[in-house]
């Protein structure tokens, strides 16, 4: 907004700085954070409608996925299938991105929002 007495645009001179912080952080996470995007996007695929309704990851470090589970017989359920998930996460991914999951059980009940 202008400034009625000057005339001036305090406003002018801002630059967006979105995509400049995107590439930023893209270099100091060497593209992990691309990564951990792409396995997001690809989560509900992976491991079906019905766990993606009761998981949702949430972190991805040196390797490791961070998956929170609704309950423990989610947990159970994708602990037994842990291999053939990230074997089909590291075919979307790339090799050696994924090197463990692991579960947590969360508190949030609704894992649909925020995805």
């Amino acid at each position: 907004m202008k400034n009625p007495w000057t005339g001036e645009d305090p406003d002018r001179g801002l630059l967006a700085v979105d995509k400049t912080l995107e590439a930023v952080l893209e270099r100091v996470t060497e593209g992990h954070l691309a990564t951990f995007e792409l396995v997001k996007t690809i989560w509900p695929q992976v491991v079906g409608a019905e766990a993606s309704h009761n998981s949702r990851p949430v972190r991805l470090s040196q390797g490791v996925l961070t998956v929170e589970v609704a309950d423990g017989s989610t947990a159970s359920r994708l602990r037994l299938r842990q291999a053939q998930i990230r074997s089909s996460l590291e075919t979307h991914v790339g090799q050696g991105e994924i090197a463990q999951i692991r579960l947590r059980v969360g508190r949030r009940q609704d894992f649909s929002e925020g995805l």
